[in-house]
């Protein structure tokens, strides 16, 4: 498989890693993240910050699930949740994956920044982060 030239970047850099290919793991990880995106729209009724950072954290499993099936993954060092969306936009075929880091910089700004995530921002993103689960499920 040739890879995209952003991916052979994360490699060339360290942050993503070469590992034996796993697809029962991956098929594992992608079940998680479906749990936790049911468990997100659960706790929407009750907190919508919550509920973001699980959307979010069941979109970033997803992607790593992808990453271990076809033999690769993030390194766990400075700026790993960026290259899991830089690996998202490069290889997962859906245009919710141009939407990640977006996504991660909205959570990091609620968690540093004290700003209000929305519903309309919960909303969106939810429906973002099943995209990329639907389409990670059919490539697995």
């Amino acid at each position: 498989m040739t890879l995209p030239n952003a991916v052979t970047a994360l490699i060339t850099a360290q942050r993503l890693e070469r590992v034996p290919a796993d697809l029962p793991s991956a098929q594992a990880r992608l079940s998680r993240a479906e749990d936790k995106l049911a468990a997100a729209r659960r706790i929407a009724t009750i907190d919508i910050e919550i509920a973001y950072v699980t959307a979010y954290d069941a979109t970033r499993i997803t992607v790593t699930a992808h990453m271990l099936s076809i033999g690769y993954r993030v390194r766990a060092i400075a700026r790993a949740h960026e290259a899991v969306g830089t690996y998202a936009e490069a290889m997962i075929s859906s245009p919710s994956a141009f939407e990640f880091q977006r996504m991660r910089r909205l959570r990091n700004k609620a968690e540093y920044d004290d700003i209000v995530i929305g519903q309309a921002d919960l909303a969106a993103d939810l429906g973002h982060a099943q995209a990329i689960v639907d389409v990670v499920r059919d490539a697995l």
